[in-house]
């Protein structure tokens, strides 16, 4: 009889040892830290280099130039450069050397479609490499001042003033209607689709969207289609912002390929403007 009883008080006793030390464990468990959460990264250029925070405060658009020319101008995003001088085109990444020391690496094209009348500008094939060096500099404005070498013939000073039109917001109802050049149509409907027709015949067709990054900056991401076009055909990314004249830019790549844009805006009496501004009204 004994033994027999025994053996259920022995089971119990084990079970109950075992809830012991879980409920240990829970309580210890309950107790400790909980693992940081994992702070978020900066974001990768093009290089596939995290950018460090100095360089992401850089992004926005600068105007000035070489060697006391002021024919330049650049965009900086998230340690990427785009720029557009009278006669090249620059691509290349920006990274901050110390408190507020920065170095620009950069490849310099020489243009090898211009057209000033309409504001088209493309490059492509060899380039020359730019090692700007420079600090930034806050009085009345932003303004990085440098020295520049190159792996070919030109060096000297390099100077940009910050344009303060980055900081402007950005909708795509302010896009809606028919922008221009003398031979460019560029018609964007109220959901950033757009085509750019030629109206000189050449057959030169682009078609793309525009999106919006941050609504209380004046950056949007561009994707462009060309086809038929003297220079720059293909699937490309990049930029698109209203400048401060009101003027929307274009900023794209294509592999070694760049291209730059703009566009008059829309005439408020133009069919086109007047329709769609319309119909983004009556939805918002």
């Amino acid at each position: 009889m004994h033994s027999v009883l025994s053996t259920p008080l022995m089971l119990l006793k084990k079970v109950s040892q075992y809830l012991g030390i879980l409920t240990t464990l829970f309580l210890l468990s309950a107790c400790l830290p909980e693992e940081e959460k994992e702070e978020d990264s900066n974001p990768i250029n093009s290089s596939g280099i995290e950018v460090d925070d100095a360089s992401l405060g850089l992004n926005g658009f600068w105007i000035g130039g070489f060697n006391q020319t002021e024919t330049l101008k650049l965009l900086i995003y998230n340690g990427d450069v785009f720029g557009i001088d009278a006669d090249k085109a620059f691509f290349g990444t920006v990274d901050s050397t110390a408190e507020s020391s920065f170095q620009f690496t950069l490849l310099g094209y020489t243009l090898s479609y211009l057209d000033t009348v309409n504001e088209e500008y493309a490059s492509d094939g060899g380039a020359i490499s730019y090692t700007i060096d420079g600090r930034l500099f806050n009085f009345a404005e932003l303004e990085i001042a440098a020295s520049f070498d190159t792996n070919d013939a030109p060096f000297g000073e390099f100077n940009v003033i910050n344009d303060k039109s980055y900081s402007s917001n950005s909708s795509l109802s302010s896009l809606v209607g028919m922008w221009t050049t003398a031979k460019y149509q560029l018609r964007i409907d109220r959901e950033g689709g757009f085509i750019i027709l030629d109206t000189s015949d050449s057959g030169c067709v682009s078609n793309g969207r525009i999106s919006l990054l941050d609504n209380t900056n004046s950056l949007m991401v561009l994707n462009i289609s060309r086809d038929k076009c003297e220079e720059f055909n293909g699937n490309a990314s990049g930029y698109a912002a209203i400048n401060l004249d009101g003027e929307l830019e274009f900023y794209s790549k294509l592999g070694n390929s760049l291209l730059f844009m703009t566009f008059a805006a829309p005439t408020s009496t133009g069919s086109t403007t007047t329709t769609e501004t319309t119909e983004v009204a009556a939805t918002e």
